[in-house]
């Protein structure tokens, strides 16, 4: 058996070591991406300063929910107001248990914010309501949430608080916005809101 020559040996470790690097540098963009991924979906967003972003996809309305039509000028006089009612927009502020709960209806009256900041801003008021997929993305703090959505945490149940909070991710001056749906819950032992907004349209 013939041993190889120095030279030959040198350039046999050396074409080694730039597989090695390049294996390790195919590894290390996969990790970037997949953290990319990761954190981009709001999975691991729990900071009160990081709220989860609404640029992902847009969802369907969930089966067996009516958004609510926002009040508009008419001409005409109309037999029905278009404003929910206290005890509808307000719902119970507090859990049963000391585990974290949604909370029902929008208690801290966030449509109603939501559609405020978006007419003083030039764009036009869109159907909001509450919805089962936004409760469940408040819930669990903007893990698993779908779609186009973004979620804050807070001290108070305050809707205009919750769209400033939001602001740079939740994209509320979007033209293409036809309808939205929010959540609110609560946790009793941290003493916090929790919010979320998830575009249906």
């Amino acid at each position: 058996m013939v041993e190889p020559t120095e030279p030959e040996a040198e350039t046999d470790l050396r074409r080694r070591a730039a597989w090695l690097l390049g294996m390790l540098a195919v590894v290390a963009v996969l990790f970037v991406v997949v953290m990319t991924t990761v954190i981009g979906s709001g999975g691991g967003s729990k900071s009160t300063n990081n709220p989860g972003s609404l640029d992902g996809a847009i969802t369907a309305t969930p089966a067996g929910e009516q958004p609510s039509t926002p009040a508009t000028k008419s001409s005409r006089p109309s037999s029905k107001s278009t404003s929910p009612s206290p005890s509808a927009s307000r719902g119970h502020r507090s859990c049963p248990t000391a585990q974290t709960c949604i909370l029902d209806g929008d208690v801290g009256n966030a449509v109603a914010a939501i559609n405020a900041y978006r007419t003083q801003h030039g764009q036009p008021a869109v159907p909001g309501s509450v919805s089962r997929a936004a409760q469940t993305c408040a819930v669990h703090n903007g893990n698993g949430c779908t779609g186009g959505w973004a979620e804050t945490e807070l001290a108070k149940a305050d809707g205009p608080a919750a769209v400033q909070k939001i602001l740079p991710f939740g994209r509320l001056l979007d033209p293409n916005v036809k309808n939205f749906g929010v959540g609110w819950a609560y946790d009793p032992g941290a003493k916090l809101y929790y919010f979320a907004i998830i575009r249906t349209g």
